[in-house]
């Protein structure tokens, strides 16, 4: 199992063949050495996570890789659960709480707002 640990590591292979039903993996190493391994099916096997010593093996449905790589790509510190207590089973790849408004936009609106800055030093009326 991995609970809440830091990802230090990832890599993310595109791929076809007979053999398997995914054409996306990605592969996660977290800071504990836990090695984690995700492909995207279009149809997830029922035994959908699966652990051998310090490995997890999760099918997830091939809509969610596009969320994953995402977060992957653009957030950190980024942390991955893998669990199953009682037979209950979750798999959570997750952030730190952030500030609202944090983002994609922030570098935009600050570009924005010196743009206007500039604007108004350089107009007659900003003197």
């Amino acid at each position: 199992m991995a609970i809440q640990e830091r990802v230090t590591a990832y890599s993310v292979s595109t791929l076809r063949n007979d053999l398997v039903d995914y054409r996306r993996v990605i592969r996660l190493t977290t800071e504990t050495g836990h090695q984690a391994f995700l492909a995207f099916p279009a149809q997830p096997p029922a035994a959908w996570l699966t652990f051998s010593g310090p490995t997890s093996t999760v099918f997830l449905e091939r809509d969610e890789f596009d969320r994953i790589y995402h977060v992957l790509q653009s957030e950190a510190p980024v942390f991955y659960t893998a669990l199953n207590l009682f037979g209950i089973r979750a798999v959570n790849v997750s952030t730190t709480p952030e500030l609202p408004g944090e983002g994609p936009a922030d570098d935009d609106a600050l570009a924005e707002l010196a743009a206007r800055g500039r604007e108004e030093l350089t107009t007659p009326d900003g003197r």
